[in-house]
């Protein structure tokens, strides 16, 4: 027995099926995804992990302008190795390791008022700025005077050129009062403007 077709009168007077289940499933996915982009920003990860756990007291830099103290970090075991007290009681310190072009390549560390270490570049890019100081709740570079979140490296005010290129966490590692970075972070470290 075959089956009869609809003729072309009936295709065209049957109620056309509804696009709801559609749209909401659309919305949902569009709804989703923004919910992940505001929670998580552009970078997958969440603000306040940028710079890692708290491993020193809270502080406030409110009303101080901290310069940076030099340092000498121990390399041994592929690591650059320098002292949590050190940057505990300084605050902000310095230091230098050449990378694998014979360059020295400037380095800083310090505790942010949350209590969290930041340790990476200390070059601001393109004003090659080596230095920076501690103020208030921000990061300030010595030479051009760009500003940038001392918790998070958003940039907050002076070259936007400068502000495109915020020191580089380095992702130290925090094990019995010693403040570790892997060393090939520095060998491959490159200006990057």
């Amino acid at each position: 027995m075959s089956k009869k077709l609809p003729s072309k009168k009936e295709q065209f007077t049957q109620a056309p099926k509804s696009k709801l289940p559609w749209i909401l499933a659309v919305s949902s996915v569009v709804i989703a995804a923004v919910i992940l982009f505001v929670a998580f920003g552009p970078n997958g990860q969440d603000e306040g992990e940028y710079f890692g756990d708290a491993v020193a007291a809270s502080r406030s830099y409110i009303g101080e302008f901290i310069s940076m103290t030099a340092v000498e970090p121990v390399i041994e075991d592929g690591q650059i190795k320098i002292s949590l007290d050190d940057v505990d009681k300084n605050n902000i310190v310095f230091f230098e390791v050449e990378n694998d072009q014979q360059e020295l390549v400037p380095l800083m560390a310090y505790i942010t008022p949350s209590g969290r270490v930041f340790a990476g570049s200390s070059m601001c890019e393109p004003c090659r700025g080596r230095t920076f100081s501690l103020a208030g709740d921000t990061l300030v570079c010595d030479t051009c005077r760009t500003t940038y979140d001392i918790e998070n490296h958003k940039f907050i005010s002076g070259s936007s050129a400068c502000g495109s290129y915020p020191p580089v966490n380095m992702n130290p590692l925090v094990q019995d009062e010693t403040i570790m970075i892997d060393l090939e972070e520095v060998l491959s470290w490159r200006v990057r403007t």
